[in-house]
């Protein structure tokens, strides 16, 4: 599910639609978390399917740890790459901003971090610092933003968090287990909205 303070806009001709922030989301706060509306699409669900499928499935679904594909149900789905990503953490089964997102501005993911194929790069237009010019299957993709996820997911308990009925306290932990931290810094919970 994405977060509440969200809408899909029209980015440009190039791009097409991308989610907004309608309010100021700061940084820490949970921006996706995968909810029992997503769909997870094993590998034998896949194959029956036919490659007239592939394009349409590259374009709307993305690559969990396993190997399977995640069809987000709502707008999620809609959420561009940037080589300076607003938001990370997908394999955590949840993301978080890594930054304070500021109203109108665009909630990007690194695709990198996605589990690529290798016929799913394509060249970047994000025009972020630094932008790398092709997004291509990077198992250095994760390293490269551990920094910002563990500083990100150090601030959960300290801001509003509107996701915070759809991500269990077990997926927090073994989330924070997996980027270093320890599984909960302080004995507090995450505040709804």
């Amino acid at each position: 599910m994405i977060h509440p303070d969200t809408e899909i806009r029209r980015v440009d001709d190039v791009v097409g639609i991308g989610v907004f922030a309608t309010k100021r989301i700061p940084r820490g706060t949970l921006t996706w978390a995968l909810d029992p509306l997503d769909q997870i699409l094993a590998a034998p669900r896949l194959e029956g399917l036919g490659a007239q499928w592939e394009g349409w499935l590259d374009h709307h679904t993305y690559h969990d740890p396993s190997g399977n594909r995640v069809l987000c149900w709502d707008a999620a789905r809609s959420m561009n790459h940037s080589c300076r990503p607003t938001c990370g953490g997908s394999d955590l089964g949840f993301e978080v901003a890594l930054v304070d997102i500021e109203e109108g501005e665009q909630l990007t993911n690194d695709y990198g971090t996605l589990h690529l194929d290798a016929r799913e790069g394509f060249a970047c237009r994000c025009g972020a610092p630094g932008c790398r010019g092709l997004v291509e299957p990077d198992g250095s993709a994760w390293e490269r933003w551990l920094p910002e996820l563990r500083a990100a997911l150090a601030l959960l308990t300290e801001v509003p968090q509107p996701l915070a009925p759809i991500v269990t306290p077990a997926i927090l932990r073994a989330g924070r287990r997996a980027v270093g931290l320890p599984a909960t810094a302080k004995r507090r919970r995450l505040h709804a909205v």
